[in-house]
């Protein structure tokens, strides 16, 4: 089975860890490290998604029990959500990315062609000042999981888009850690062909399906029973 290639330069920095064995369970059962407690635990995963580790919702559950961050009271989310939402905004009124918000969770979607290359997973020249944008933004209000996912069109083999869509997923979640964002706040998923969101038989829906997604949603404290 032909492997994944791992740049040789890559930084031993902990996410990288964690992308090196992501990558690495592709094709093999492996174990996954758990940046939240720095140990593996068994795991057989195809992707991400099927991943129950990385669920958004356990991430979330499992910050906010971590002590590692302090999570939001309920009170006060609508209004941490509407000022980011407004930063994020403000940043991006000058790029090709499509910002919604939708209740208390943010929706980033930034064009494939935006951001890379044909068939490059390697972020090019050109998307880096909004990435850094929206990563300064991030970085400020951090009471917040960050899931990055990565979506293709249906051309070409099953396979190869799912790799491709991970590859480029995990870029941007490298990206974004590099300049800030707590690596535990990442959750990393991969969806190839399996959520388009435009028609695939035409060039512009192909178009709007090669995206990657980032979605920001608050880490709440849990309401006392009492």
């Amino acid at each position: 089975m032909k492997k994944t290639p791992v740049p040789a330069a890559c930084p031993k920095t902990p996410l990288n860890w964690l992308f090196i064995a992501i990558i690495a369970l592709a094709s093999s059962g492996c174990s996954l490290w758990d940046p939240l407690t720095e140990q593996s635990e068994p795991a057989r995963i195809t992707s991400l998604s099927e991943s129950k580790k990385n669920s958004p919702v356990k991430r979330k559950a499992t910050l906010s029990n971590s002590g590692k961050i302090n999570p939001l009271p309920p009170e006060q989310v609508g209004y941490y959500m509407d000022v980011q939402y407004a930063n994020l905004q403000q940043k991006l009124r000058n790029h090709s990315i499509d910002l919604s918000r939708q209740n208390s969770k943010i929706t980033m979607i930034i064009p494939g062609a935006t951001i890379f290359d044909v068939n490059s997973t390697a972020i090019n020249k050109g998307a880096q000042s909004a990435l850094t944008a929206i990563t300064g933004v991030l970085a400020e209000y951090d009471n917040t999981l960050i899931t990055v996912a990565g979506h293709t069109d249906n051309r070409g083999e099953t396979d190869y888009n799912q790799g491709l869509s991970k590859q480029r997923a995990l870029a941007i979640g490298e990206y974004l850690s590099q300049r800030g964002i707590t690596p535990t706040r990442l959750v990393i998923q991969c969806f190839g062909q399996n959520r388009p969101i435009a028609d695939n038989s035409i060039a512009s829906g192909r178009a709007e399906n090669r995206r990657v997604e980032l979605i920001i949603e608050p880490i709440v404290a849990r309401q006392s029973s009492s």
